[in-house]
C-alpha cells in the first residue's frame, strides 16, 4: 500500500499508466463491398434530383403538410428517437469506465460484539464508530478493454442514429403512399359514380322500351344486372378507400375517428420525374445500410474487450477519510487515514471462458458481417425493382389508355347504334363492361406508378444523409453523448494485436 502522504507524487505515474498501453484485438476495417457499377434496368425517362425534402417536387401542398406533420407526430419516428437517446446514454455509461470512480460514505454505528466470540475488541464489548470517506476505483485501461467498450457503445448509438432516419425515410415515403392512394381512389370512386348514373339512365331507356314493345325482358334484366354491378364495385372502391385514410391517420399519430382527409374528384395528377440512381453512392444514401455497417462495427470493437481479458487487468483502489471512536474526535487530525495502491488480476484457469468468449465475438462478428452484405444485395435488388416497375408500367400505362380511350368510344357507339334499334342490348352491355374495366385498369396503373416511384425513393434513402439529421437536433442525451463526449483519440505508440 501506498502511504497517503506520497499521493501527490504517485498520482502522475498513475495517471500515466491509465492513459499509455495499446489496445489488443483488431481495429475495424470498413467492408469492402463490390458494387455493381451500373444497373440493369436504367431509366430512360427524364430524371430528377432526389432532394432533402423530396416531397415537394410532387407540387402538391396537401402531400407537404401530411408529411410534415408524420414526421412530428408519428409513435415510430417518436420511438426511434427515444431509442437514440438511450445508446446515447449507454455510451456515456461505457465511457464512465475510463475515469477513476469516487463514492463517498459516512455512518455513525454503535455495536456490541457477541460474549460467545474472540473480537479484537473483547467479548462482549461495546464501541461507537464515527467514519466518513472517499473511496477510489479505477482499472487502468491498458490493453484497451474499457476504450473498445466505449467504442462498440459508440457505434451501437451511431446505428440507432441511422434507424431513426430510416424511420422516417420509411413513414414518410408510406405516407405518399397511402395519400396517392386516397387520390386515386377519389377519381374511380367519382368515375364509378358517374357510371352508376349512367347505368341507371340505361335501365330506364331499356324499361321504356320494354314497355312499349322495342326491348324485351331478357335485356331488361341485363340493364339492372350492370346498374347493379357498378354500384357493388363502387361501394367495394368505398370500402378501399376508408381503409387506406385509415391507414394514413394512424402514419400521423391520429386516431382514425378523428381524422377526415376530404374527397377531391378534381385532383390532378402530377409524376416528377423520377431520381437519379447512381449504384457507386447507394451504401452512402441508405440509412438502413449505414445502420447495419455500425452493427457491424460494434461487434468488431467488442472482439478487442474479449481478447483483453487475457491480459492483466490493474485496478488502482484507496480511501481517505476520518474515522473515530468519539464523535468529538471524527474529523480531528489524528482521526485521519487513509490508502492508495494498485492491485493486479488475470486469468490463470477459467476452463475456457475467455478463449470462447472470444471465439463468439469473432463469430458474431462473421454473422453481422454476412447480414450486412444480404442486406446491401436487397437494397440494389429494391432499387432493380422499382426501375423495372417505371419502366414496364410507361409502357403499359401507355397501352392502357390506349386502350380505355377506343373501349369508351366503341361503348359510345354500340349505345347509340342501341337507341337507334341496329343492335340489341348484350353489345351494349358488352362494350359498357369493356370500358369500365379498362378505365379502372388505366386508373390502378396510375396509382401503382406513384407507389412505384416511392418505392425508388425509399430504395435510394430519401432525402436521408449521414453528414445530417436535422431532428436529431432535439435529442438532447445524443448531443451531449455523441457529439461532446466523444471517444478519446488513440494513444500514442498504440499497437493491435491479434
Amino acid at each position: 500500500m501506498t502511504r497517503l502522504t506520497t499521493l501527490p507524487q504517485t498520482l502522475p505515474a498513475l495517471l500515466a499508466l491509465g492513459l499509455g498501453g495499446c489496445m489488443v484485438g483488431p481495429d475495424f476495417e470498413k467492408p469492402d463491398l463490390e458494387t455493381p457499377n451500373e444497373l440493369r434496368y436504367e431509366n430512360e425517362a427524364p430524371q430528377g434530383q432526389l432532394s432533402a425534402q423530396w416531397w415537394t417536387a410532387y407540387e402538391d401542398p396537401e402531400l407537404t403538410a401530411l408529411i410534415e406533420t408524420a414526421t412530428k407526430a408519428n409513435p415510430d419516428i417518436a420511438a426511434a428517437l427515444a431509442r437514440v437517446d438511450r445508446a446515447a446514454a449507454s455510451v456515456g455509461v461505457a465511457r464512465s469506465e475510463l475515469f477513476p470512480q469516487v463514492d463517498f460514505y459516512t455512518e455513525a454505528v454503535r455495536q456490541r460484539s457477541s460474549g460467545n466470540q474472540t473480537t479484537p475488541y473483547g467479548n462482549g464489548s461495546t464501541r461507537n464508530n464515527f467514519a466518513s470517506a472517499l473511496g477510489l476505483a479505477w482499472e487502468l485501461d491498458v490493453w484497451g478493454r474499457v476504450r473498445r467498450l466505449s467504442a462498440s457503445a459508440m457505434a451501437e448509438a451511431q446505428a440507432q442514429a441511422d434507424a431513426y432516419g430510416y424511420s422516417i425515410v420509411l413513414v414518410q415515403t408510406l405516407v405518399g403512399q397511402q395519400y396517392f392512394e386516397i387520390r386515386t381512389l377519389d377519381q374511380r370512386i367519382a368515375f364509378l359514380e358517374r357510371t352508376v348514373v349512367g347505368r341507371k339512365e340505361s335501365l330506364d331507356l331499356v324499361e321504356i322500351r320494354r314497355k312499349s314493345g322495342l326491348a324485351d325482358d331478357l335485356e331488361f334484366f341485363q340493364a339492372r344486372t350492370e346498374w347493379s354491378i357498378a354500384r357493388s364495385e363502387l361501394e367495394g372502391f368505398r370500402r378501399r378507400r376508408a381503409l387506406a385514410e385509415n391507414a394514413l391517420a394512424i402514419l400521423l399519430g391520429a386516431y382514425p375517428s378523428d381524422f377526415t382527409l376530404p374527397a377531391d374528384p378534381n385532383w390532378v395528377p402530377y409524376l416528377p420525374p423520377a431520381p437519379v440512381a447512381v449504384p457507386s453512392t447507394l451504401l452512402e444514401r441508405r440509412p438502413d445500410l449505414a445502420q447495419a455497417e455500425n452493427i457491424v462495427r460494434a461487434a468488431s470493437e467488442r472482439i478487442g474487450a474479449r481478447v483483453a481479458e487475457y491480459f492483466p487487468r490493474i485496478m488502482i483502489t484507496g480511501d481517505v477519510g476520518f474515522s473515530a471512536a468519539d464523535a468529538g474526535n471524527w474529523f480531528t487530525k489524528s482521526s485521519l487515514f487513509g490508502s492508495l495502491g494498485p492491485s493486479v488480476s488475470m486469468p490463470v484457469f477459467n476452463a475456457g471462458r475467455v478463449s470462447s468468449q472470444v471465439d463468439e465475438a469473432k463469430a458474431e462478428y462473421r454473422e453481422l458481417l454476412e447480414l450486412y452484405r444480404g442486406q446491401v444485395l436487397t437494397a440494389f435488388q429494391e432499387v432493380e425493382d422499382a426501375l423495372a416497375a417505371l419502366q414496364t408500367l410507361r409502357v403499359q400505362i401507355s397501352a392502357q389508355r390506349d386502350a380505355a380511350t377506343d373501349a369508351r368510344s366503341a361503348a359510345d357507339l354500340a349505345q347509340q347504334r342501341y337507341e337507334n334499334g341496329l343492335v340489341n342490348y348484350l353489345e351494349v352491355v358488352d362494350t359498357e363492361r369493356t370500358a369500365l374495366n379498362n378505365a379502372l385498369i388505366l386508373a390502378e396503373l396510375e396509382n401503382a406508378r406513384y407507389a412505384r416511384q416511392l418505392e425508388l425513393i425509399r430504395a435510394l434513402g430519401g432525402g436521408w444523409t449521414r453528414q445530417s439529421l436535422d431532428a436529431l437536433d432535439s435529442s438532447e442525451a445524443f448531443e451531449n453523448a455523441l457529439l461532446n463526449a466523444a471517444p478519446p483519440p488513440p494513444l500514442p505508440n498504440e499497437q493491435t494485436t491479434e
